[in-house]
């Protein structure tokens, strides 16, 4: 009795930790840019080596838009970008890979956006690369390839 007791014990102890710790990689809902921050101060994904937030100027107008990490991985982070309206901030997708490189916004546009590329680590000396594109609506992946080492450093 007293070994089941203490079974029961430590099971409620690890479960009680196992909780706390989801609350640092469980995104708050809806996704909002003040419920990100909130939840980047209170130690949101804080386990991650990734940068929780970027910024680049996606419509070339000094304002820059910014990118909230949402979620991690071992080479990346999920995104979602927002921009600053005059009634408050509006996300612009929720579905953006990236990693410590900086997001780079693309001459190409569609409307006032202009395309951007991410890049992240493939764990084999070269990068995984991403360009996203305006859709009318949101930010979508427009394209992927994998950089290899050999393209990297051919120079």
């Amino acid at each position: 009795m007293k070994y089941r007791s203490l079974g029961f014990l430590l099971c409620s102890a690890l479960g009680c930790l196992a909780d706390e710790d989801t609350k640092s990689w469980q995104h708050p809902e809806p996704i909002t840019y003040e419920s990100l921050r909130t939840w980047h101060k209170e130690g949101g994904l804080k386990s991650y080596i990734w940068p929780k937030e970027h910024r680049a100027d996606l419509k070339a107008d000094g304002t820059e838009e910014v990118f909230l990490g949402i979620s991690g991985y071992g080479r990346g982070m999920t995104y979602a970008l927002f921009t600053k309206t005059k009634s408050g901030w509006v996300m612009l997708s929720d579905n953006i890979e990236g990693s410590h490189h900086e997001f780079t916004v693309l001459p190409e546009k569609h409307g006032v956006w202009h395309d951007f590329q991410a890049l992240t680590p493939t764990g084999r000396c070269g990068l995984n690369e991403f360009i996203y594109t305006w859709n009318g609506s949101q930010y979508v992946q427009k394209h992927y390839r994998e950089i290899p080492e050999k393209e990297l450093f051919s120079k």
